[in-house]
């Protein structure tokens, strides 16, 4: 079983959107015995609490997903538990390097970087302090890359 860690900074927007996202795609493809995720944040800001309301709506009424997920922090255990950690920007990317240790065995990637429609381009903006159509435009945006990435992954087994 292959695991993947989404990673933003709150760990209420971008990442818990991006895990349901991916688990829906892998339980789409009858995938659920190959492949778990889970998500957190950077930040300790919003520990235990839910998904923002904005991308709990968002994930109803764009991919009927009911977002459960209560928010946790990254910490370098994280490095021994999953295969992959994905960011969803420079900046959290670069705060998950600083806690790597040199034996980690997990790889770190940038979600970006599964985007079909766009190239050369590291960040899945945080919708935070957006309008609703900021969180409509990232969900379009994590649908495509889990998608994307989820490809990729059965595609190197």
């Amino acid at each position: 079983m292959q695991s993947v860690l989404f990673v933003c900074l709150g760990n209420i927007c971008r990442s818990p959107l991006a895990e349901a996202l991916f688990l829906q795609h892998v339980n789409d493809q009858n995938l659920s015995q190959q492949f778990t995720a889970d998500s957190a944040g950077t930040a300790s800001y919003h520990l235990g609490e839910l998904a923002d309301k904005r991308t709990r709506s968002m994930a109803i009424k764009l991919s009927n997903l009911n977002l459960t997920h209560k928010a946790r922090q990254f910490n370098a255990n994280d490095f021994f538990t999953f295969d992959y950690i994905v960011a969803m920007d420079k900046i959290n990317f670069q705060n998950i390097m600083k806690l790597r240790p040199e034996n980690a065995k997990a790889k770190v990637l940038l979600m970006r970087h599964y985007d079909s429609m766009v190239q050369n381009e590291d960040t899945i903006p945080d919708p935070y302090n957006g309008t609703e159509n900021d969180f409509e435009e990232v969900h379009y945006m994590l649908n495509d890359c889990t998608q994307n990435f989820l490809k990729e992954l059965v595609g190197s087994n």
